[in-house]
């Protein structure tokens, strides 16, 4: 339930058009994992399209909550959940590799483990994941100086 409060708040920044009006904010959501964010992108959608009928600041979005989600949100998932299951479920520009080792909740073979999860995935797909979603969060061009899985 950690992510909860968190979840709350970036759904209230996305929905009260917070991204909209500051065209250059981005955020991540560090260390709450991220198995809850595949449907809080569905929830965010589901509540804008039933709800901008009577609220005009709804209707004046400029994307759909998802696409505000994944063009300005990051989040790190814990190496037990299957990111390659939440990237199915949402995007891959949404996710960041992190790992809290040796911590307990960062395991003990946290690139193991989300290599594990991410077989078969595009070079592309394991690209963001490992480095370019990072270095998209603080707008480092991919190619300049963005940490590298080598």
């Amino acid at each position: 339930s950690l992510h909860q409060p968190v979840e709350t708040f970036l759904g209230a920044m996305v929905l009260d058009g917070v991204f909209d009006r500051h065209e250059k904010l981005k955020g991540g959501a560090i260390e709450l994992g991220a198995g809850w964010v595949p449907s809080m992108i569905q929830r965010l959608d589901w509540i804008a399209d039933i709800w901008k009928k009577s609220e005009p600041d709804l209707r004046a979005l400029r994307m759909k909550p998802s696409e505000t989600v994944i063009d300005r949100l990051r989040f790190t998932p814990y190496p037990y959940e299957a990111v390659g299951d939440l990237i199915e479920a949402s995007d891959d520009r949404l996710y960041l590799f992190s790992s809290d080792y040796p911590h307990t909740e960062g395991g003990r073979h946290p690139l193991g483990r989300f290599g594990q999860s991410l077989t078969g995935r595009s070079e592309a797909t394991l690209d963001r994941f490992y480095a370019s979603n990072f270095a998209s969060l603080f707008s480092w061009p991919a190619t300049a100086g963005a940490p590298s899985r080598a």
